[in-house]
């Protein structure tokens, strides 16, 4: 281990360091998310639905706000690799590839992770009347399987009021999201959490499988399933994902905040007193 030259990386790197945990830190202070203006009561409040709103949404609340610390410690990292590009470090890379895509990576893997959260959330409040078998639960099933209470005046916990208010907000997942980038969304998901590390700007898994119909082994004149290609560009670049991601996060903000202010919230919620 050459420490001589550790320590002089370390010392050029430094002030670089220190400039991306301050841009971090700014983009942290005027973020301005609906969530922000409300609170989980900590206090223990000895009934199973209270207990369940509480926990559920504490929990909801500090997963978002991992995603937004993610967010910003790449978008910050983005900054501070442009600048050492346009200087010509060649540590600009190490921003890129090390730091930047790193955090940017499992931003789209943590909105899913956070929609099947709220999920679950919400069929313990309708004690379990959605979906029985918990292993069973997810966002696409809950909202079409909460769809049809529609006109219910109670589902376990929840009143009609929240029926109807949780109808509307799990609309906004996809908010304003275009179907160009719904065709990113869940490839990119299944890839990062079952195949394998997703290169961003970068190609780390460059051959790939493609199952092949009746019609495409007439064509080809073959009788095996499927065929192998080769890709020499990247699946994905930041600049693209980027755009994407401040979307959902944008979108989760609001689900968020208006599952915050459900009727069977009240007990457990408070909205903070502004600040001079």
């Amino acid at each position: 281990m050459d420490y001589k030259l550790l320590d002089e990386h370390l010392e050029f790197i430094q002030p670089y360091l220190i400039k991306w945990f301050r841009e971090y830190n700014i983009l942290m202070l005027e973020a301005d998310y609906k969530i922000y203006k409300y609170e989980v009561l900590d206090e223990f409040i000895n009934n199973p639905r209270t207990l369940i709103c509480q926990g559920y949404i504490n929990s909801i609340k500090n997963a978002f706000k991992e995603m937004i610390k993610s967010y910003y410690y790449s978008v910050s990292a983005n900054l501070i690799e442009k600048e050492l590009l346009k200087e010509g470090q060649e540590w600009s890379g190490y921003w890129k590839y090390e730091i930047k895509n790193y955090y940017c990576r499992n931003l789209i893997p943590q909105f899913f992770s956070i929609l099947d959260y709220i999920a679950v959330m919400i069929n313990e409040l309708s004690k379990q009347q959605l979906i029985t078998k918990i292993y069973l639960v997810n966002f696409k099933k809950i909202k079409y399987e909460l769809s049809k209470y529609i006109k219910n005046d109670y589902l376990g916990w929840l009143t009609n009021n929240d029926i109807r208010k949780i109808n509307t907000l799990i609309q906004y997942a996809y908010l304003n999201i275009t179907d160009e980038e719904k065709e990113v969304l869940k490839p990119y998901r299944n890839k990062a959490i079952h195949r394998y590390l997703i290169g961003i700007d970068e190609i780390l898994v460059n051959t790939h499988r493609k199952e092949l119909t009746n019609k495409d082994k007439k064509m080809f004149q073959v009788n095996q399933g499927h065929k192998y290609s080769v890709k020499f560009k990247p699946e994905y670049n930041f600049n693209q994902l980027i755009i994407i991601i401040e979307k959902l996060i944008n979108n989760l903000d609001l689900m968020i905040s208006e599952l915050m202010r459900l009727d069977i919230m009240k007990e457990v919620i408070k909205v903070k007193e502004p600040t001079s």
